[in-house]
C-alpha cells in the first residue's frame, strides 16, 4: 500500500482499505475549493499559524507579562466585567494564563492572577476589523481561542498561551488539514472549545492504563449540545463542515443533558436532576482515526508497545453534590496526561452562593463561596441517583438476515453507541451471541448525521467469547471458524437505515 509522505501512512491494509482512501479524495479536493468566496469577507485571515505543529521553546510562551496594562491603569472594559472568571462558557472563559470575556461585541482579556500572580485591569483584545465589535461568543482551551461573530462564523486565535504579540488570527477551519474555508456554528446550540496538546498534556491514558502521545497537531473540537440534550456533536478542523460526528451520551444516548462543558478532550454534563457525568473522548481516542493511530480490542495491559485500547473510555458517573446547584457547570485542565480535570458547578451551601468543585478523580465535592448572584437555572438535586429518570428515546435499530445456515438478529445497532449484541440462531436450533463493536470512520465528504439512504462506513469488529469456542458444539464451532480463528475479527460495514452490509463476511442484514 502507498504512503503519502508526511501526511498519511496507509501501509497497513488491516486498518485502512484502499477503497476508503480513494473515496476520501473528492472530499479533500472539495475542501480546498469549496466556499472560497466566503473568505472574501476577511481575506487577511486566510493565513495564520493555527493548525501548525507546536514546538518546545516557542517565543513568548515562557515569558509572561500579562496584557499591555499594569496594576493601577484604568481598565478598558465595562463595569460588568468580573473580578475573576470562575466558569468557562461562551461569555467568559480562561486557560491557565489568561481570562477572556465578551461584552457588547468586544473581547477583553487579562492575566489569570490565581495562576500567574499578575494583577491587572481588563484590556480590549485586538480583533481583526472584519468582525471587530461583532463577537457574540468566545471559548479558549490550551493555546487556541475560538470567537464567534453575529453571523455565527468561527474565527480561531492561535498563541493564546503566549505573549499578546504572538496572537495569530485565522478563519481557516475544516478539511483538509485545517485548510478549509471556515464554517459557521448552527444556531441556538450550547458550545465550547476543547484542545488536547503535546505541549500542555503530553500524553493521554487509555482504558488499559497506557500512556499515548498526543499528536503534534493537537486534537481540537468545538463541542455542541442539542437534540433536547441527547446529542453531543463535535466539529473537528480536519473534518468536513457537517454535523455527522457525535459522542454517544450517557445511558446509550438517552440521557438528557441540561448543560455541557469540555476541556482537554474531557466532556462534563449535568442532567435535569443534578446527575453528573464525565468522559475522556475525542476523534482520535474514539478509534475513528486509523490513518494516524493503531487501535486494538485485544488486552493491551502488558504489551511492550501497546496499541490504543478499545473500546474507548466510558462515561463516569460523578458523585452527587450535597447541596443546591444550578445547570452552570465548567471543566478545565489541570496537569498533564489527561488524568486530572477540575469540575465546577454553581450552587449554594446553606445561604451562601458560590461553586462546588473537585478533581475529576476525587470522591468528595468542596464548596467555595463567592457571594455572586446565581446565573444558571436551579436544578432539583435529590441525593439518590436519578440518571435514568425520564430518559429520551434511543436510536437503536434492528437488523436481521438469514446467512450461512443461521438467523442473525441485531436488535440494538446504534451508529454512535457501541457495542451491540449479535444474536445467532443456527438451523439446528442452537443459539449464541457475539459482540459487535463499532466506531465511526474518518471522512472528507459531507454527510447528514445518523443513518439515511447514503451508506455510512462503520469500522466494525466482531468479538467471539473464548469460552464459546472451547465449549461449543461442532455446528457452533463451524460457524465461528467461518468468521475467523481470533477472538476479535475486523468486520467493516456499510450501513443505511434499511440495510447493513458486512464487507468481509459477505452478510447483508436488513432493517425490520
Amino acid at each position: 500500500m502507498p504512503t503519502l509522505p508526511g501526511i498519511i501512512d496507509v501501509s497497513d491494509p488491516r486498518d485502512v482499505e484502499l477503497a476508503d482512501i480513494v473515496a476520501a479524495i473528492p472530499g479533500l479536493v472539495e475542501g480546498l475549493a469549496a466556499n472560497r468566496t466566503d473568505m472574501l469577507r476577511c481575506p487577511e485571515l486566510a493565513g495564520g499559524t493555527v493548525g501548525f505543529p507546536e514546538f518546545e521553546g516557542q517565543p513568548g510562551r515562557d515569558e509572561d507579562e500579562g496584557n499591555p496594562l499594569t496594576a493601577g491603569d484604568p481598565g478598558q472594559g465595562p463595569r460588568s466585567l468580573p473580578e475573576r472568571v470562575v466558569f468557562r462558557s461562551p461569555d467568559e472563559t480562561f486557560n491557565r494564563r489568561y481570562e477572556f470575556a465578551v461584552r457588547r461585541g468586544d473581547v477583553y482579556y487579562k492575566s489569570r492572577s490565581e495562576r500567574t500572580g499578575i494583577r491587572e485591569p481588563w484590556a480590549r483584545l485586538a480583533v481583526p476589523d472584519c468582525f471587530a465589535g461583532k463577537v457574540v461568543g468566545v471559548s479558549v482551551d490550551d493555546d487556541e481561542l475560538v470567537a464567534v461573530d453575529e453571523d455565527r462564523w468561527v474565527y480561531v486565535m492561535d498563541g493564546a498561551l503566549r505573549q499578546p504579540t504572538h496572537f495569530s488570527w485565522s478563519m481557516r477551519y475544516g478539511r483538509p488539514f485545517w485548510l478549509g474555508a471556515g464554517r459557521t456554528l448552527p444556531a441556538n446550540q450550547d458550545w465550547e472549545w476543547s484542545v488536547l496538546s503535546i505541549l500542555e498534556d503530553g500524553t493521554w491514558v487509555d482504558p488499559a492504563g497506557n500512556d499515548h502521545k498526543v499528536g503534534d497537531n493537537k486534537v481540537s473540537h468545538i463541542w455542541m449540545l442539542s437534540g433536547r440534550g441527547q446529542r453531543l456533536t463535535y466539529m473537528d478542523p480536519w473534518l468536513p463542515p457537517d454535523e455527522s460526528y457525535e459522542a454517544c451520551g450517557p445511558e446509550r444516548g438517552r440521557f438528557r443533558s441540561q448543560a455541557l462543558s469540555a476541556s482537554g478532550s474531557t466532556l462534563f454534563v449535568v442532567g435535569p436532576h443534578g446527575d453528573l457525568f464525565t468522559r475522556l473522548y475525542d476523534f482520535d481516542i474514539a478509534g475513528a482515526d486509523p490513518l494516524f493511530f493503531d487501535y486494538s480490542y485485544e488486552d493491551q495491559s502488558d504489551v511492550p508497545e501497546p496499541r490504543i485500547q478499545l473500546p474507548s473510555p466510558a462515561w463516569v458517573e460523578q458523585p452527587k453534590i450535597p447541596g443546591r446547584i444550578t445547570d452552570r457547570i465548567s471543566i478545565h485542565k489541570v496537569g498533564t496526561r489527561s488524568v486530572h480535570r477540575e469540575l465546577r458547578v454553581e450552587g449554594l451551601r446553606g445561604r451562601s452562593t458560590g461553586y462546588w468543585h473537585k478533581d475529576v478523580q476525587a470522591a468528595r465535592w468542596r464548596f467555595t463561596p463567592t457571594g455572586a448572584a446565581l446565573d444558571g437555572d436551579l436544578l432539583r438535586n435529590p441525593a439518590r441517583d436519578t440518571s435514568r429518570r425520564r430518559l429520551g428515546r434511543g436510536e437503536d435499530r434492528r437488523y436481521t438476515a438469514g446467512v450461512d445456515g443461521a438467523r442473525l438478529v441485531l436488535d440494538d445497532f446504534n451508529v454512535y453507541c457501541t457495542p451491540s449484541l449479535l444474536q445467532v440462531r443456527l438451523d439446528n436450533g442452537e443459539r449464541f451471541s457475539l459482540t459487535l463493536h463499532s466506531v465511526d470512520n474518518i471522512r472528507q465528504s459531507e454527510r447528514a448525521r445518523g443513518l439515511d439512504d447514503v451508506p455510512r462506513m462503520v469500522r466494525g469488529t466482531l468479538e467471539v467469547p473464548p469460552s464459546l469456542r472451547r465449549h461449543a458444539s461442532p455446528a457452533v464451532r463451524s460457524f465461528l471458524d467461518r468468521i475467523g480463528p481470533d477472538q476479535f475479527t475486523e468486520a467493516p460495514m456499510d450501513v443505511t437505515r434499511e440495510e447493513m452490509q458486512f464487507r468481509d463476511q459477505g452478510w447483508v442484514l436488513r432493517h425490520g
